[in-house]
């Protein structure tokens, strides 16, 4: 029971842990159009227990039928069941050095998480090959037993290998983990392949090891996809371009008219002072954040407004766009292509006390054109 509980935790947490990380990389509500969809499928193939035998002469033949869906692009899950015939070895037994082989019968059932991890890390809507890891646990069920015992009662030594050789049927956990290549041939249909790595308790293969026993299976399928279901959320916020601008210098007001002299004297309204503000953008390269030869010229300009304007602070915010990369990825951009900026001004001599560093990612784009998109704006403003 305790290996149970632990498998049990285990399978919950990789859950968890994979929607939690998929909804950050997704930003949020600020995610482009994700389709979710369902699917059945069908894989055969050959599968192997590992033990101190021959690999290769255990192979036997494997059938799986599944059925599941996509929640978004990323995750989905699926009910998965497999099975047919597997195999074990006695090696060396007897006077004549022989080796006795068995069989026996299982299948699984089994609750899978699938990470697409092609599109986990690409933005793109479409891929001919996908990468996809499986996940899972779920409960294996053995049975048809009878030539192992009967080898035990013939082969008295044999006891000693099979103290606790199972007779009618066996149940137990099976623990997944595994890596699927599927390509689609159209948006419906699809071919996989796909490798697994199953954990079953110690008594699996009748024979005591105190470890538990582990089968590998290898399996190529189709797959048909149906009930695709777009999912719209709020594109990324497109702001208005800021325009780089000088100095606002103060405003007069028009001369005051003669006074006439049986009218009191008319005073001229005080001069409106203006914040006097500078702005400047800073425009990247993909997937970069060193600040190019000809936008250096920028920020010397920027530098030499807050070193002739002792009491203006600049705020320097850094964006990404959302047509490239991923959304994780856009914000770590963003947030060194401001502290590149920021670095670049403290070490021209002004103090850090006089810089604000933001960054937005690429859930706010200043400019609807991505390439511009990729850009940390500053802005300063004297009292």
């Amino acid at each position: 029971m305790k290996k149970l509980f632990f498998i049990c935790s285990l399978a919950i947490a990789l859950v968890a842990g994979s929607l939690l990380s998929t909804a950050k990389a997704q930003g949020g509500s600020d995610v482009k159009e994700r389709e979710s969809h369902y699917f059945v499928g069908v894989q055969g193939g050959v599968s192997s227990t590992l033990t101190n035998y021959n690999l290769l002469k255990l192979l036997q033949p494997v059938g799986s039928v599944y059925v599941g869906g996509y929640y978004n692009s990323v995750v989905g899950g699926r009910l998965h069941v497999s099975g047919l015939d597997s195999k074990g070895v006695f090696p060396s037994v007897g006077e004549d050095k022989k080796d006795l082989k068995y069989k026996f019968k299982y299948y699984n059932a089994n609750v899978d998480l699938l990470v697409n991890l092609t599109n986990l890390v690409s933005q793109k809507k479409e891929h001919f090959l996908n990468l996809v890891f499986v996940g899972g646990v779920g409960l294996n069920y053995s049975w048809h037993n009878n030539e192992v015992n009967c080898l035990i009662n013939e082969y008295r030594r044999l006891r000693n290998l099979a103290p606790e050789a199972w007779t009618k049927h066996r149940y137990s956990h099976n623990l997944r983990a595994g890596l699927q290549l599927e390509a689609n041939l159209s948006k419906r249909l699809a071919f996989n392949i796909e490798v697994d790595a199953n954990n079953t308790d110690d008594r699996f293969n009748s024979k005591k090891s105190n470890s538990d026993d582990w089968r590998l299976t290898a399996q190529a399928g189709l797959v048909y996809k149906f009930g695709f279901k777009k999912h719209t959320y709020p594109s990324p916020r497109v702001v208005a371009p800021v325009v780089p601008v000088t100095e606002n210098k103060t405003v007069e007001t028009a001369p005051v008219a003669p006074v006439v002299k049986e009218k009191p004297e008319v005073k001229p309204a005080p001069k409106p002072v203006m914040p006097m503000v500078a702005t400047e953008n800073i425009f990247f390269a993909i997937s970069k954040w060193e600040i190019r030869k000809e936008e250096a010229v920028k920020i010397e300009r920027m530098v030499e407004f807050l070193k002739s304007h002792p009491e203006a602070k600049a705020t320097i915010t850094g964006h990404a766009d959302a047509g490239t990369g991923n959304h994780v990825l856009n914000a770590r951009y963003a947030e060194r292509r401001a502290q590149s900026v920021a670095k670049a001004i403290i070490d021209a001599g002004i103090d850090a006390s006089r810089l604000i560093v933001t960054s937005e990612g690429d859930k706010v784009m200043p400019y609807g054109d991505n390439p511009q998109s990729r850009v940390a704006i500053i802005v300063a403003q004297d009292k």
